[in-house]
């Protein structure tokens, strides 16, 4: 498959989700990837404004969803929805994984960073 972007699963432009049908893995992963390039080498964004303008837009229609898609959850949620959806995806319990993002900001402070930053990249339901 060549590569292109979605407007069937976009966020802003469809770059990711484009660019994740191509190489089949979840759009999440590359949506954190150009994130943390912003971030830390500062060149995520202009890498992904060169993706948006060059890239061909292609709709693939309504295929199928896979059955475990990370996606905030729209019933299981206290802020963002960002623990209902990775206890959905990991199929454990939602107290278990507010938990841990507890314990994350209690023994380090990364937490709420993690919540933050997985709130930005993460579709709604």
């Amino acid at each position: 498959m060549q590569l292109h972007r979605s407007m069937r699963d976009k966020v802003i432009g469809g770059v990711c989700a484009g660019l994740a049908e191509s190489l089949s893995i979840e759009a999440i992963y590359l949506r954190l990837a150009f994130l943390l390039f912003a971030i830390y080498a500062g060149n995520g964004f202009l890498v992904y404004l060169i993706l948006w303008i060059v890239l061909p837009v292609m709709d693939l229609g309504t295929e199928a969803d896979p059955v475990r898609r990370l996606v905030r959850s729209a019933h299981d949620r206290m802020i963002g929805g960002v623990c209902g959806g990775l206890a959905a995806v990991m199929n454990v319990d939602i107290t278990v994984v507010r938990l841990i993002f507890v314990a994350l900001t209690l023994l380090g402070g990364g937490g709420i960073l993690i919540y933050i930053l997985l709130w930005l990249v993460m579709p709604s339901e």
